[in-house]
């Protein structure tokens, strides 16, 4: 019982108002399905995230693809080099990185900037244009099950100030593919977007 007190702990903690309001039945009936969905329909076997969080670690089947030993030893005999570890937020990254950025997941932290550090989340996506190369991508998810206050970022691109739906290209068939096999399944929605600026 305790897994799913810790459960709750963290659907309460990512944005409670949001799925009350935007989720049939609420924030109970959210939980119960992310529920069912990773013990009921997901497979288990190999579901590092949660098998972790119950046991208390891997094994060597069930585990993240870097630590397989086949993966590790690949890391270990050279791969590790092109591994660079920074400790920043975006925009601080992408203000300091010398080089196109085409890949970016942002997961859900922007549900926390949204409330009540909106210019920073206006701030961050203008790093992420003033940064993006040709043909970035972007995924993020979030507590919610919309993340509506994207609508409303203001982005200078080119000189001229643009919304930010304007120059996404969403990517909503292929996001709600993948959403209901994410093994974590604690989010309320999750996109992909490519840069169209």
């Amino acid at each position: 019982m305790d897994i799913v007190y810790q459960f709750v702990g963290v659907v309460l903690w990512v944005h409670r108002q949001q799925i009350n309001k935007q989720y049939p039945g609420g924030i109970l009936k959210f939980i119960e399905d992310s529920l069912e969905a990773v013990f009921a329909k997901l497979p288990i076997h190999d579901n590092y995230f949660w098998r972790v969080y119950i046991n208390g670690k891997y094994t060597s089947q069930c585990c993240p693809e870097y630590l397989r030993e086949e993966n590790y030893n690949q890391l270990r005999n050279g791969l590790l080099d092109r591994l660079f570890i920074h400790t920043d937020s975006v925009q601080g990254f992408l203000e300091k990185v010398d080089r196109p950025i085409t890949r970016l997941v942002l997961l859900d932290h922007m549900d926390w900037l949204s409330d009540r550090y909106f210019p920073l989340l206006e701030s961050e996506w203008q790093a992420i244009i003033n940064r993006a190369g040709p043909n970035t991508r972007i995924l993020w998810r979030s507590g919610g099950l919309r993340t509506d206050f994207l609508n409303k970022v203001q982005v200078r691109v080119n000189g001229q100030s643009r919304e930010l739906p304007d120059i996404l290209k969403y990517h909503e068939q292929l996001a709600a593919e993948l959403h209901p096999l994410d093994r974590v399944h604690t989010y309320g929605s999750f996109y992909i977007a490519d840069l169209a600026a």
